[in-house]
């Protein structure tokens, strides 16, 4: 009697993956893991690519021609700095009952986002968004430990770097 030995899955649900679609690198989520389904037992994976202006589109791509997608620390703080804390802190300015909870995720180009489904994060902890952090597109300096300590415990910033992206967007009394 023989056995037939699997590799353990190279990927999650949910997790990011890049890959070539066409004559471009892609980033796309993993939305089923389908098994050793593929010629000779690959392991195929049906993944969601969102198109920019068209409704996403979900088809199978085999392990072996996809590659984790995990952006790096620079492109999450450059993100932040130029206008993504601006448009994170804009989803809570209203308060009370269901407040936005946010997570970075990718574009289909790999680019830094941010998402208020949980089922499109990549990095963060899904914490409520500070209510009233801004004036004027400025951090409200009366809330600034608050977005500071939101920007350390959501998206894993040290105090320095979360500092750093305050500083890069600015104060208003």
């Amino acid at each position: 009697m023989s056995t037939v030995r699997t590799k353990p899955p190279k990927f999650r649900l949910g997790d990011w993956v890049t890959f070539r679609y066409g004559a471009r690198q892609v980033f796309a989520q993993v939305i089923e893991d389908r098994g050793p389904l593929g010629a000779n037992r690959r392991r195929l994976y049906r993944i969601r690519l969102d198109q920019d202006l068209n409704e996403p589109i979900a088809f199978e791509m085999p392990e072996d021609e996809m590659e984790k997608a995990v952006p790096d620390k620079a492109a999450i703080l450059r993100y932040l700095k130029q206008g993504g804390l601006v448009k994170i802190l804009h989803t809570n300015l209203q308060g009370g009952r269901n407040q936005p909870r946010v997570w970075l995720t990718l574009s289909p180009r790999g680019e830094v986002s941010y998402t208020c489904e949980a089922s499109r994060r990549l990095i963060g902890t899904g914490a409520t968004v500070p209510f009233w952090g801004l004036l004027e597109n400025k951090i409200f300096l009366p809330k600034k430990d608050v977005i500071i300590d939101y920007l350390k415990t959501s998206f894993g910033l040290t105090r320095e770097e979360a500092e750093e992206v305050v500083e890069a967007v600015g104060t208003a009394p």
